[in-house]
């Protein structure tokens, strides 16, 4: 920035401010010299203040608190929260009183139209009798009916002040501000003390220092820039949703997956889903569903248990907003892979996934189609227990004079890059029932997806591969995706097993040379369309605790008396 007509003087801007609506783009210019521990920032706006999305008049989501007689401490509010309990129950049951209950012979036709129902029915109810909330970002949740009256009292000083003493301005303005902040200490700490679960680490994430990256230029995977939202838009996209390979799969037709869909498996999987899961656009929670769900078990029980035995997944749960956020750790945010897309689906459609998801996993574990080395995604196989047994087993080999070497892959863009088609194919090979599979199938096609990027919801986006992040179903379509190459590579190398947490894999092998456990190694990727990447490999002997990394061997550090290995 030169100041004055021929200066050969200028200054570095370190922060910039710009209002939220703002178009700003920037990026890092870390080969300019600064002479300082700064970094060139390169900003422009791209155009004027468009209108923000959400305004506080806009309803954001209902309060149903009210209804419940649990929560009222006085005889008279239970007997209101009663009362308003039956009217809104009232107003639901009459709003789909003319939609019959759906049986198992019910068609696809029949299926949407009830869901619309619901969901209006629903909607109705809601703005009839639950209190509408109303957030954007300039809401505040400390906010209270004592500080309304200290502003006030504020007010009512500073236009007399030229009557009255300025003295009264100030005491009442330090009175609000003092008021302010024991509102602002008193709601941190009541969220605290009721914190259980997640909560303990929302509160972690609240009190660690973020970078905003909103407008930040991204960079392709080829190394080309993209600036402004529409190219960072597109950027994201390519990255995160590639086209899917050429194939055609027809699932068979039949099944008896659905008969195992009763009201005690789905209310048991709907009272486990998180009360505080961020809702689609129809703003409905899984908290206000539970209520719902007391009401009208039946009709929700059989709507999930024919979309199971249809082997139908609606098309209006087939359009989900892509939330953009960073990924933890990564040393660049300019990547574009530094970002992931959590999609933020209906809460009815979440409880089908999670029903189907069930079903998936519970003929799979019975059946024991998936490696006995996968972990994560699965009951009672954590990460801990994948720590566990690679110790396990390098001990066993050092016990027997051997050394125990480990190959550790990952699985690039894991859940963005299933193949519906090889998908399809796998879950007939496991032997799973054709109505699942034909779900699965309904599950994956004629996807949308709607970006949020800046705050800012851009255009609906076709998807033809990978399954959705944020979606139930995921984590069991993707380790039933991956299981097959377990096999392959041990019958492909010999003395070679697989352990893998979720996209993580690790092949082992033992042997009383290094040069012949890098020949065990040396095998080519089974299938070349699974995205698996080298990160690194590792050799430990029990005699001198060496460590090989990438080929290059590092002694380990020298030991203390009396301090074990590290």
């Amino acid at each position: 920035m030169r100041m004055g007509p021929g200066a050969m003087n200028h200054s570095i801007i370190d922060l910039t401010l710009s209002s939220s609506n703002m178009d700003l783009n920037w990026c890092l210019l870390g080969e300019e010299a600064t002479r300082s521990d700064h970094e060139v920032i390169a900003w422009d706006v791209l155009g004027s203040p468009h209108p923000t999305d959400i305004t506080s008049t806009e309803t954001t989501g209902w309060d149903i608190s009210g209804w419940d007689p649990a929560k009222k401490s006085e005889e008279e509010e239970k007997r209101k929260a009663e009362e308003r309990q039956r009217k809104a129950r009232e107003c639901y049951l009459a709003g789909l009183g003319r939609t019959p209950i759906l049986s198992d012979s019910s068609t696809k036709e029949e299926v949407t139209e009830a869901v619309g129902s619901l969901r209006e029915a629903m909607t109705v109810t809601l703005d009839g009798h639950a209190r509408k909330k109303h957030w954007c970002s300039r809401s505040k949740p400390w906010w209270c009916e004592d500080l309304k009256k200290l502003r006030k009292d504020l007010g009512r000083a500073r236009r007399k002040w030229r009557v009255a003493e300025m003295s009264r301005v100030k005491a009442a303005r330090q009175e609000f501000r003092r008021a302010i902040r024991k509102a602002k200490r008193d709601c941190w700490n009541r969220f605290l003390q009721e914190a259980d679960g997640n909560k303990v680490w929302t509160a972690a994430a609240y009190t660690t220092p973020r970078i905003d990256k909103t407008g930040q230029a991204l960079v392709r995977e080829d190394g080309s820039t993209a600036e402004g939202h529409h190219e960072r838009e597109q950027a994201i996209l390519q990255a995160h949703f590639p086209p899917g390979p050429l194939g055609v799969f027809e699932p068979a037709q039949g099944g008896k997956a659905f008969e195992r869909v009763n009201a005690q498996l789905v209310g048991s999987l709907l009272g486990a889903a998180a009360n505080t899961s961020a809702p689609d656009d129809d703003r409905i929670s899984a908290g206000i569903v539970k209520v719902f769900w007391q009401w009208d078990k039946q009709r929700i029980t059989q709507l999930v248990r024919a979309c199971i035995w249809q082997g139908f997944h609606l098309g209006i749960w087939k359009t989900a907003k892509g939330v953009v956020i960073p990924k933890l750790g990564k040393p660049d945010y300019a990547k574009v892979r530094a970002y992931r897309v959590i999609s933020l689906l209906d809460i009815i459609s979440k409880l089908l996934e999670r029903t189907a998801a069930h079903l998936i996993a519970d003929h799979l574990e019975r059946k024991r189609g998936l490696h006995e080395g996968q972990f994560g995604c699965r009951k009672r196989r954590s990460c801990v227990d994948v720590v566990a047994i690679m110790m396990n087993h390098t001990q066993q080999a050092w016990e027997q004079k051997k050394i125990a070497g480990a190959l550790f892959m990952d699985v690039k863009a894991a859940f963005n890059n299933v193949d519906k088609t090889f998908l399809g194919k796998r879950m007939e090979e496991l032997g799973l029932e054709a109505d699942l599979i034909r779900w699965t199938m309904s599950f994956m096609s004629d996807r949308q997806v709607k970006l949020v990027l800046d705050g800012e919801i851009g255009d609906e986006n076709p998807v033809d591969t990978g399954v959705s992040q944020g979606s139930p179903a995921a984590p069991i379509l993707f380790v039933t995706y991956l299981s097959g190459i377990f096999d392959e590579v041990e019958r492909t190398a010999v003395g070679v097993s697989g352990l893998s947490f979720v996209d993580d894999i690790r092949w082992r092998a033992e042997e009383k040379t290094q040069r012949r456990w890098r020949a065990s190694c040396r095998w080519q990727q089974p299938w070349p369309s699974s995205g698996l990447e080298r990160t690194a490999w590792h050799l430990t002997t029990e005699k001198r605790r060496q460590r090989f990394s990438g080929g290059r061997r590092e002694k380990a550090p020298r030991r203390k008396p009396g301090e074990g290995w590290r």
